[in-house]
């Protein structure tokens, strides 16, 4: 059980689910660069994205009452063209049942860069602030290096974080340093990190476990993690969990729950939660790009001597997938998006070698394989060839 002892003032309540946004773009923007795709996958199609949820939530703040609450949840976020940046933002109004409410507002922003052939660098900064009914205020504001070693499907951090916190204007220093490791498997990605946190006189070390689970419209996310070596900052045992159901392409049902630890840097307390919330609309701004995305990775070759290749286009409700096979009779295409049935694609009228075929495709990094005539199941150029679980080979593409 998580032990809050903390000597800080009572800080402005946040909501929990507000903090795993920017990780989990993040996280995203990690693989694809440790996938070696974000140079081409991501070319001509630097994006604006902005969602908004509202839900109800059942809030018990450790020293407080519990009590329940209602909450509006606005984020955007921008992608660098190639995948070397992102940058977010998230808001949130929270209106508890006695009829006073908090307000809290953070934005993250981070730039990559190769360093050599199995290692990348990242520079972030973030800055937040939240108020709570007039009384207590605390914003933060942060810089974070990461160096990153990375391969296909696994990878390590080790970073450092500086910065201040500030309660009713009055500044803290501080330092955090983390390390951390993800492993990534088929529609699974899990992660474990150590961070060992100063603020002012407040030092902790948090030890995290957490993974993401996908199939088709439904996304798992979980964290387990443990509070030790503390000074003023609790100790115990911690989890999140959270389902996502998406019910079109404008709307998802949002299910989440668990214990967080205080968070001393940007004032929040330790508590538990249950939140039930509608995520409303993917509102996408893009640059002008070709209608066709696809990557420079080199075709691999059939059994009979032909190529394949992957291009993929992004609709407002579905992603055109596009193999060029010349002189193929038939072409199936199997991936973790068709879980892994395989799929007969459609001979493109408009040209009789490609082949084509429309799927609901959620953003982010997919697995792919083509067959064609009934031969052997290939990786088809445009995509990263990476192994699966099976001693074969898969390709990875990404979707905007």
């Amino acid at each position: 059980m998580y032990s809050p002892v903390c000597t800080i003032p009572a800080p402005p309540p946040r909501p929990p689910v507000a903090r795993s946004r920017s990780t989990s773009v993040r996280t995203l923007a990690l693989i694809a660069l440790a996938c070696g795709v974000e140079a081409s996958v991501h070319q001509g199609v630097a994006q604006i994205a902005a969602n908004v949820e509202a839900g109800i939530s059942g809030v018990r703040y450790d020293g407080f009452l519990g009590s329940a609450a209602a909450s509006i949840s606005p984020t955007i976020w921008w992608e660098h063209p190639r995948g070397r940046g992102l940058v977010s933002a998230r808001g949130t109004y929270l209106r508890f049942e006695s009829g006073r409410h908090s307000l809290d507002g953070s934005a993250h922003g981070s730039w990559f860069a190769p360093l050599a052939r199995h290692w990348r660098s990242e520079f972030g900064l973030s800055a937040g602030s939240s108020q709570y009914a007039n009384i207590a205020s605390f914003s933060h504001r942060e810089a974070e290096a990461r160096v990153h070693l990375m391969a296909d499907d696994h990878g390590a951090w080790l970073g450092a974080t500086v910065g201040r916190s500030f309660f009713r204007g009055t500044p803290r220093r501080v330092v955090v340093l983390a390390t951390g490791l993800w492993l990534l498997r088929n529609n699974r990605t899990m992660f474990v990190s150590l961070d060992r946190s100063f603020v002012g006189d407040t030092a902790y070390t948090d030890v995290r476990s957490s993974g993401r689970w996908q199939r088709g419209g439904i996304v798992l996310e979980g964290v387990v993690g443990a509070r030790i070596w503390s000074r003023g900052g609790g100790r115990g045992v911690f989890g999140e969990g959270s389902g996502t159901v998406t019910i079109n392409p404008e709307a998802a049902f949002v299910l989440s729950a668990g214990r967080y630890p205080t968070d001393v840097a940007s004032g929040s307390i330790a508590g538990r939660y249950v939140t039930a919330a509608l995520r409303v609309g993917t509102i996408r701004v893009r640059k002008p790009a070709p209608p066709i995305l696809s990557t420079e990775a080199p075709a691999p070759i059939g059994s009979d001597g032909t190529k394949t290749r992957l291009a993929i286009q992004t609709r407002p409700d579905d992603v055109l997938l596009t193999i060029y096979a010349p002189q193929a009779l038939t072409v199936e295409i199997s991936g973790d998006f068709t879980d892994w049935q395989p799929v007969p694609l459609s001979r493109d009228p408009a040209d009789h070698e490609s082949w084509v075929g429309t799927f609901r495709i959620s953003s982010g990094m997919h697995r792919i394989n083509v067959r064609r005539d009934g031969g052997p199941w290939l990786v088809p150029g445009g995509t990263r060839r990476t192994p699966d679980d099976y001693d074969g080979e898969v390709g990875i593409f990404i979707v905007p």
